[in-house]
């Protein structure tokens, strides 16, 4: 039965100081000389009943350890990290997160004494200096982190809030889906400025990511054997069958993302297109290949010196200070902020528009159709050789004659290249 036992004398207080006993699940005793609020118990009674509490806790298989609460943000996250089952790369975000967001602040905070209003203060100050989408995303993986603690008991609630309970604080408004799209007309000039800048891989990359809907990690771990281009009725094909991406530092093809390895019917055009590419090169084991034939990596520099400039262009430069002349590309207007990822997107659009049976488009887009429609529905080979059909369509029309030329914005303004200055130059040597 719960008591309460005196402990010692707490001079700074001038009190004794005492301390609640308590059954464990296990049978043996368990003892708590502090509250909730870490304060010390300083009468018999008070711990007493704090202990008892305890006891009903257990009597309800609700108990929460005291102890087990001690246990420090940063050390549960060495235990709960290699327990998850994610992707290397998620993984690999989630360690990256916490190492420079969330343990810098409470790797040494004790489980038990996370505060809801604390962490809701520091998540406000943490979205006033990092982007909406990555501060999310750290909340996200904390709010996981500590709904695994609560089911591991080492505390009884989760104080990352969701606040999905009710609102608090300014109204703010639900935002819109601002993601850029393209219509194929679009897709086709970003394609031929980068057949222009980069030559016929990142052509038929461009084509290839929006008529397939394919993610750029998914065309990165396409190889030869996995296109089948010959038309048998019923129709050319590309197998997505992995991705590639670096783990670790090293190039690893993994799984497709969320399992959603698939076979695609492509229009016509397109597989004349890969056929073309697969003939420049006929050593090479992948479709889709570096600048110079490795192995295609997708990372800052691409974003920043390829992506960017095709869709929103790049001045003309003879050669200069011993850098090589460039070809000038014109910004495509309408797409303004497209990101690879659009081309994704604006395939779904394109299918949308085409009245095309849902679960055919969600299964082209790699996903599962929820629900009771999901489970009834099924995919047959007529309804993908419509899609390809029309996506066939769209590229024809995508290919008349424009008369009105305002398709492309002017070329930016050319930006000389900064002169690396030398460590033992002065400042003031120019």
């Amino acid at each position: 039965m719960a008591h309460g036992e005196k402990r010692g004398y707490d001079k700074r207080a001038r009190k004794w100081r005492y301390r609640g006993r308590y059954k464990l699940p296990n049978g043996k005793w368990g003892s708590v000389s502090r509250d909730d609020n870490g304060q010390p118990f300083y009468t018999e009674r008070a711990a007493e009943q704090y202990a008892h509490g305890l006891e009903v806790d257990v009597r309800r298989k609700q108990f929460i350890n005291p102890r087990d609460g001690r246990t420090t943000v940063g050390a549960w996250a060495e235990t709960w990290l290699p327990s998850i089952e994610v992707a290397p790369l998620t993984e690999k975000e989630y360690r990256l997160r916490l190492k420079n967001q969330v343990l810098p602040q409470w790797g040494g905070v004790a489980i038990g004494d996370l505060s809801p209003t604390a962490i809701a203060a520091w998540e406000k100050k943490l979205r006033g200096t990092l982007s909406k989408n990555y501060a999310d995303a750290v909340m996200s993986t904390f709010r996981t982190m500590m709904d695994d603690a609560v089911a591991e008991k080492l505390r009884g609630d989760n104080p990352v809030s969701a606040r999905k309970s009710g609102r608090r604080g300014m109204y703010k408004p639900k935002p819109k889906d601002e993601k850029a799209i393209a219509t194929p007309r679009q897709v086709l000039l970003i394609a031929r400025n980068a057949l222009e800048m980069r030559g016929l891989n990142e052509y038929a990359i461009v084509l290839t990511s929006a008529y397939t809907g394919l993610r750029i990690g998914e065309l990165a771990g396409v190889h030869r054997d996995q296109l089948t281009l010959k038309d048998t009725e019923r129709g050319a094909r590309l197998h997505s069958v992995q991705q590639s991406q670096y783990v670790g530092g090293v190039f690893t093809e993994i799984g497709n993302k969320y399992d959603s390895g698939r076979g695609l019917i492509l229009p016509p055009f397109l597989a004349d297109l890969l056929q073309q590419l697969l003939d420049s090169r006929p050593g090479s084991e992948w479709v889709f290949t570096a600048p110079k034939g490795g192995r295609l990596l997708r990372g800052g520099d691409w974003y920043a010196e390829t992506w960017a400039p095709i869709v929103a262009g790049r001045a003309p430069r003879g050669v200069v200070r011993g850098a090589k002349a460039r070809v000038g590309v014109r910004p495509v207007l309408g797409v303004e902020g497209l990101t690879p990822h659009g081309l994704r997107h604006s395939q779904k659009v394109w299918l949308d528009e085409g009245n095309h049976p849902k679960v055919a488009v969600e299964a082209r887009m790699g996903h599962e159709l929820p629900g009771i429609e999901g489970t009834y529905s099924h995919v047959t080979l007529s309804m993908e050789l419509a899609i390809a059909s029309h996506l066939q369509r769209l590229w024809e029309e995508s290919l008349r004659v424009v008369v009105d030329r305002r398709e492309f914005g002017p070329y930016p303004p050319f930006e000389a290249p900064r002169r690396k200055r030398s460590p033992m130059r002065p400042p003031n040597a120019d």
